[in-house]
């Protein structure tokens, strides 16, 4: 009897290994239960606490390439218990433990973020195993996935060095496919998203701030087979110098219009309708709206930046193409600051030894806490 009981455990145990090497990706998706999000500055606990006391739903975070893959486990877990829909950006910095995650050698004047390396094979290589690695560590509490920061400006964004519109779009082509094969690997229902600025038709000053209406379509052709989202950044078009969106000038309700932001956001939500950007299973892809800010840096600030949230908020909120609306941001940036950009429902501490420490609670944080 006790040998069959063995040769019975060891059918069972070699059974359950066989299975476990047929599973090849974990299920997980938070559904939001509603579209207020937030890019949160700090995970300490009174900050973390805030976003429930907020009833924000959603939260975004930055994770870079130089950061260590468990920097978020705090948020994670506080995601997991609290049922909050977690979206993660990820962004490529010097400082990372593998150089041949960086396209260039060196740091260049001007850029923000650089595009994931894949012009070398060691690159590929590089990015392959980070994307593995951060995918696998979250697999069980990031739902949204955002490759990258407004890749179509190729100068500060997702710099790669000197190049054209295509050569880019084809590298960052190729670095998402990587990621969503690597992220979907590790959790099937996770979504991946490629995040663009306001500029639809209006294009930068340098060569390589490209529009979205010119660099959309060139990536759609190459990724039209991956069930792809938008991230979109929906800033009024004075951003830095005014909250205010719904007087914004030289924005039209066409697909000739500069910008897309709340003020006319039904014109990206009619194109993401149109056939030739529909997903693979023929749905309209998911759109999040990752990044806008209203900033408090004016005369009566604080009430208007109050207004400009609820305006933009049930503006989002009414679209039922919009699944996320994230604040940028939850305590004022001392970097935005100089620029005008006080976009947090927190003032910041000056005195304070790391920034966007929380000094008081705006007017608009009481709203923002008011909308659902």
């Amino acid at each position: 009897m006790k040998n069959t009981h063995k040769k019975i455990a060891s059918i069972l145990l070699s059974s359950t290994l066989a299975l476990s090497t047929c599973i090849t990706s974990f299920a997980f998706y938070q559904e939001p239960k509603s579209k207020k999000g937030l890019l949160i500055s700090s995970q300490e606990p009174e900050m973390l606490a805030d976003l429930s006391n907020l009833g924000c739903k959603q939260v975004v975070c930055n994770l870079a390439s130089y950061q260590n893959v468990n920097a978020y486990d705090p948020l994670a877990r506080k995601c997991r218990s609290d049922g909050i829909t977690m979206t993660m950006i990820l962004l490529n910095n010097f400082g990372a433990s593998d150089s041949n995650l960086l396209p260039v050698g060196s740091p260049a004047d001007g850029v923000g973020n650089y595009a994931f390396n894949v012009s070398t094979a060691e690159g590929v290589s590089a990015v392959r195993a980070y994307a593995r690695k951060v995918a696998s560590h979250y697999s069980n509490s990031v739902s949204n996935w955002v490759i990258g920061n407004e890749v179509n400006d190729a100068v500060t964004w997702d710099y790669s060095g000197n190049m054209n519109i295509d050569e880019h779009a084809q590298q960052y082509a190729q670095a998402f496919r990587i990621f969503y094969e690597e992220i979907k690997k590790a959790n099937s229902e996770a979504r991946v998203f490629i995040p663009f600025d306001m500029r639809w038709n209006a294009r930068g000053a340098l060569e390589g701030h490209y529009t979205v209406k010119e660099y959309l379509p060139k990536l759609n052709e190459q990724l039209k087979d991956l069930d792809y989202g938008i991230a979109w950044h929906a800033y009024p078009v004075h951003f830095f110098t005014k909250p205010e969106f719904l007087d914004d000038d030289g924005i039209s309700f066409d697909l000739d219009t500069p910008n897309i932001n709340l003020k006319n956001m039904d014109v990206l939500t009619n194109y993401l309708q149109t056939e030739e950007m529909l997903s693979p299973s023929g749905q309209v892809r998911h759109l999040i709206l990752t990044e806008q800010g209203f900033t408090s840096a004016c005369e009566n600030g604080e009430e208007r930046q109050a207004e400009a949230i609820r305006q933009a908020y049930e503006i989002a909120k009414a679209n039922p193409y919009i699944e996320g609306f994230y604040l940028s941001r939850q305590v004022d940036a001392q970097s935005q600051e100089a620029a005008g950009g006080a976009f947090g429902l927190w003032t910041r501490n000056p005195n304070a030894s790391r920034d966007e420490t929380a000094l008081a609670k705006k007017k608009s944080w009481s709203v923002y806490q008011s909308l659902n």
